[in-house]
């Protein structure tokens, strides 16, 4: 793993937990990739980067650039719901916006300073990417503007270790969407102009807030009517509904990306008849 010395991004720009006990400082490296000695007799005792994402290039700077993620396949079942069981306790915050581990690789995560409420999850639907540790809405006429998450966003990184957006609360029923992935990003207002420190983190680019970064296929009781209705229409079996809508998205979220990111020409995929809408 590439090592460099990096500085802390800016406090004011990336949330935490309050600890709940000592925190680690965050390790610092040489030039030669040594962990900086304190006092010259002994080493920091110090929380050391995690391991690069999956599918993630490091720059120079030593941060991140994620442009696209392979979709996992979506689709398990017809009779899935989300969450198991209903919500009735107040969601509890479990993680920092950006574990120190990770803040190695991320300039800045700018985030409003509370909850913002019940809002509507499926205003809209936009690829969020993250450009040497700044993270854009990637808009197909460019100028892409940096983004302002939620209260509740969270960085992670997922099960097959590509850097993932989740939630800081327990239960999270957003579902984990990865970074380079189209999510449903609710409303946002007018681009913004970029506070100081933003602007010295990222550049001086507009900046749009999102109400949510969640994953569009979190809840399957939005796709399975529709799913069973096409097992219906074809005489397809359960096992190859989800195996056939599962390909189809998998394909969808390369095709966006290879529209996005190489060939604009190219004709997008169509898995409605799936799923219906």
């Amino acid at each position: 793993m590439m090592r460099v010395a990096l500085s802390l991004p800016i406090s004011a720009l990336i949330a935490a937990c309050s600890p709940s006990g000592p925190e680690q400082p965050l390790c610092t490296f040489d030039d030669q990739g040594r962990i900086v000695m304190q006092s010259g007799n002994a080493e920091v005792a110090c929380v050391e980067p995690a391991p690069i994402p999956t599918g993630a290039k490091q720059e120079k700077s030593g941060r991140l650039t994620i442009l696209e993620a392979p979709l996992p396949p979506p689709f398990s079942d017809l009779d899935g719901k989300w969450p198991p069981d209903p919500v009735n306790q107040e969601p509890v915050l479990t993680r920092p916006a950006v574990p120190l581990d990770l803040s190695y690789y991320v300039r800045a995560f700018p985030q409003a300073t509370e909850p913002a409420g019940e809002v509507l999850d499926l205003g809209s639907q936009h690829t969020i990417v993250l450009r040497d540790g700044c993270f854009f809405l990637d808009r197909e006429r460019g100028d892409d503007p940096l983004v302002m998450f939620p209260y509740s966003a969270a960085l992670v990184m997922d099960e097959e270790g590509y850097l993932a957006f989740g939630s800081r609360y327990k239960p999270n029923t957003m579902g984990n969407v990865r970074v380079g992935l189209t999510a449903e990003t609710g409303w946002f207002g007018e681009p913004s102009d970029p506070d100081p420190a933003l602007a010295e983190a990222c550049g001086n680019h507009k900046v749009v807030s999102v109400t949510t970064v969640s994953n569009p296929f979190a809840v399957p009781e939005r796709f399975n009517p529709a799913l069973r209705r096409y097992g219906e229409r074809s005489g397809a079996t359960e096992k190859q509904i989800v195996e056939r809508a599962n390909k189809c998205a998998v394909e969808q979220a390369q095709r966006e990306a290879d529209r996005r990111l190489r060939n604009p020409a190219l004709d997008p995929i169509d898995c409605n008849r799936f799923w219906g809408f």
